[in-house]
């Protein structure tokens, strides 16, 4: 159990410091090779592009995670000091629209891979099969699917704290 809790707090975090460490290493050798040793690498540029993405995916989670990502919480505020109990209502809400799009990305995304898996292209410099490339877009929406859900179940634990208060 402590090792799921643990994981649950720190995935995303594991997952972005890895990515961003190997992708800055790799953006940092090819700049030495290319002006110290007047050698360019094809295979690095290719492969730090895809750590990249694959680091953009997983960030999202991360900010999902820790609710850093944007929201306009105008309405919201607002609404707080007329009724605490509708602004969380309101929050809920707004995740469910959230967690609806995030399955139809979830959907396409599963989609957009078992295609390219079907089509069996791969990468033109490292000849890496592009469905692990695309494979970053459903594991980055479904972690922030995760991380919703988790966020709708503690907008009602909240709302209900709220009522009980009241």
């Amino acid at each position: 159990m402590n090792l799921y809790k643990h994981l649950d707090d720190h995935v995303e975090t594991y997952l972005s410091a890895i990515l961003l460490i190997f992708f800055s290493f790799l953006c940092i050798f090819q700049v030495v090779m290319r002006y110290i040793f007047n050698e360019s690498l094809t295979w690095s540029e290719e492969l730090s592009r895809y750590a990249f993405v694959w680091f953009v995916y997983t960030s999202a989670a991360f900010a999902v995670r820790y609710q850093r990502h944007v929201k306009f919480n105008f309405l919201v505020n607002i609404l707080h000091k007329i009724s605490p109990t509708y602004s969380q209502i309101l929050k809920i809400i707004a995740l469910f629209c959230w967690v609806g799009f995030l399955i139809f990305v979830d959907y396409y995304s599963v989609q957009t891979v078992m295609n390219q898996f079907n089509m069996g292209q791969v990468s033109p410099a490292n000849q890496i099969p592009m469905y692990i490339v695309y494979l970053g877009l459903p594991m980055g929406a479904l972690l922030m699917t995760f991380r919703v859900t988790q966020h709708i179940v503690n907008g009602f634990k909240e709302l209900k704290n709220i009522k009980e208060s009241h």
